[in-house]
């Protein structure tokens, strides 16, 4: 059985077990993680995970989980934040009932 080593941010380096670690892999090297619930503290513990990483948990038996991601998470988005306000006004619209043809129609600004 591997031990792999592994660090707690309150206990340090701990000792743990293939099973003892999820490994989530993601369609972006990004969003690759693994974390562990802490053998000394019981914290759960997650950090991100690089190729290198990924690479040395598998080759000690961890085995992973895909994690799916929806394709416009990755997408670049340019144009103003939604607000709370965006949102309330979204909301009011749904309140009459000709906000489909409402939100449909293009609104020209001046």
């Amino acid at each position: 059985m591997t031990t792999i080593k592994a660090t707690c941010t309150g206990c340090g380096e701990v000792d743990l077990k293939a099973e003892d670690i999820l490994l989530r892999i993601g369609a972006a090297r990004t969003i690759n993680t693994y974390g562990f619930t802490c053998p000394g503290c019981a914290e759960f513990v997650e950090k991100p995970a690089d190729e290198r990483i990924v690479r040395l948990l598998l080759s000690g038996g961890v085995v992973p989980v895909p994690v799916h991601v929806p394709a416009e998470v990755l997408e670049i988005h340019d144009g103003p934040t939604i607000t709370y306000d965006d949102v309330l006004d979204f909301h009011e619209r749904l309140q009459g009932d000709d906000w489909f043809s409402e939100l449909a129609t293009p609104r020209t600004t001046h």
